[in-house]
């Protein structure tokens, strides 16, 4: 049988197209992956390679007045190498009748309509069904109806919550605040999904290859955040310990244990700025491993911000010759950064990412070299709004408080603008897998218990 004769493209040297494809446009890519198979495959990775902003539809948001929030679903992303929307013919099904509860290694994290979550890759259309959660979540019943809202039965022992109805922003406030993965399920891994649920009250986790969730001993609830990282799993408490759990690999049943509990003291200078502006705002925490350390980000929201950034109270917003109170939606004031220093059990300020950025918000928290991603900043941080609680009291805002940090000199800019301050579902970070690997390969981790 007569040898496939190579075509010319397949006889370009590797080093030289994937430096062509370094430099290419999203469009570009696309239509190199049609040239042969070669090509498609080099050009795949760098498709995956790309952080994304996954955005509702601009004219939905715009042209809507809040009422309808809740049927509202993701519809395009945003390109941050190319400074670029790429809106979607065909909105999947996924994107709109579904909850969006995470976001990590490159999957989404849905809840469908019936409390049964979903694991899904928009980049290759992959979807995997996972255990249904409503026991879980002590319910008997939870099911979207027609208007998007979701219509709950509870179990009879379930004492947290009251209300028989609720949109998909509740859901993520209430009964489930954070889903990451501790693997890749598309390198047929071992993976497992780990669940920050019920007023951050319990950490939940199912292993690939069963059909249930375990919920995790835990010694010190409510949670502030949780990361995964070398099939270990890190909780940042409200009293400030961490604690760590070995989630046990393909044996995890009964297994799940808790390898150290590190109590430590809140960092000095947060706590200083806090009680200057209490009654202004609240704090959101988040866990990072950025290499081999591992990070505290500190994120004040103000209640109230002006435009020019002047944190008000409730009654500096009423005149004595207006009724209607002036509208200041809640804002992103300032960061802190602290790396844990392991030997002496304390946190310390981090005053440059060097050429880092991180990304925060209903994401997983992640790290990433800027070197190789034109238009992504250094030493930044790039926040999505996650302030579940906040986003539906008020028709006028909720789900707008994004943007870029600069660390060096404290300033913020615009990611991406709609006209309206009501933005729902709130934009979200999708940071594929391979992306991480390219840049965090080299890293060691010397985190406790990854070893």
């Amino acid at each position: 049988m007569a040898k496939r004769r190579k075509s010319l493209a397949d006889q370009v040297p590797t080093e030289i197209f994937w430096s062509i494809f370094n430099k290419l446009s999203f469009i570009d890519l696309l239509q190199a992956k049609a040239v042969c198979s070669s090509w498609n495959l080099a050009a795949e990775e760098f498709v995956s390679k790309m952080p994304w902003l996954m955005l509702p539809s601009k004219k939905e948001v715009e042209e809507g007045d809040g009422a309808f929030v809740n049927n509202n679903g993701y519809n395009g992303f945003f390109n941050l190498c190319e400074n670029r929307v790429y809106n979607l013919k065909t909105t999947p099904m996924e994107f709109r009748e579904s909850c969006c509860i995470g976001s990590s290694n490159g999957w989404l994290v849905f809840l469908e309509h019936k409390a049964v979550p979903f694991l899904f890759n928009p980049f290759k259309q992959i979807k995997i069904h996972l255990p249904s959660v409503d026991y879980l979540l002590g319910l008997k019943k939870m099911e979207r109806n027609e208007d998007g809202e979701y219509e709950l039965d509870y179990l009879k022992k379930n004492q947290r919550f009251f209300f028989k109805v609720c949109g998909k922003q509740q859901v993520r406030e209430c009964f489930i605040q954070k889903a990451i993965l501790s693997g890749k399920p598309d390198c047929n891994e071992n993976f497992g999904v780990v669940l920050l649920c019920n007023n951050r009250e319990e950490i939940a986790y199912h292993q690939r290859g069963y059909n249930s969730w375990t919920v995790i001993d835990v010694s010190h609830p409510p949670y502030r955040d949780i990361i995964c990282h070398k099939n270990h799993l890190y909780a940042l408490s409200d009293n400030n310990s961490i604690e760590v759990w070995d989630l046990g690999g393909r044996d995890y049943v009964g297994r799940i244990v808790n390898k150290s509990d590190i109590v430590l003291p809140f960092p000095d200078k947060s706590h200083t700025k806090g009680n200057s502006v209490r009654g202004f705002g609240t704090s959101k925490f988040y866990l990072v491993e950025s290499c081999d350390d591992l990070l505290l980000i500190v994120r004040f929201i103000g209640d109230y911000v002006d435009f020019d950034g002047t944190l008000l109270t409730e009654w500096d917003l009423l005149t004595e010759t207006c009724t209607q109170p002036k509208i200041c939606p809640y804002r992103t004031c300032f960061f802190h950064v602290y790396k844990l220093d392991f030997d002496e059990l304390k946190w310390v300020e981090v005053e440059s990412l060097n050429d880092r950025a991180l990304f925060l918000g209903g994401n997983q928290s992640v790290s990433v070299s800027v070197q190789s991603f034109p238009n992504c900043e250094t030493n930044s941080i790039y926040f999505t709004d996650d302030c579940w609680e906040k986003m539906e009291e008020d028709y006028n805002y909720g789900g707008h408080d994004t943007g870029i940090y600069n660390i060096k000199d404290e300033s913020f800019k615009p990611i991406y603008e709609f006209s309206s301050d009501k933005i729902q579902p709130p934009p979200c970070w999708i940071i594929p897998s391979a992306m991480l690997e390219s840049q965090l390969g080299q890293c060691v981790a010397s985190l406790p218990g990854c070893n």
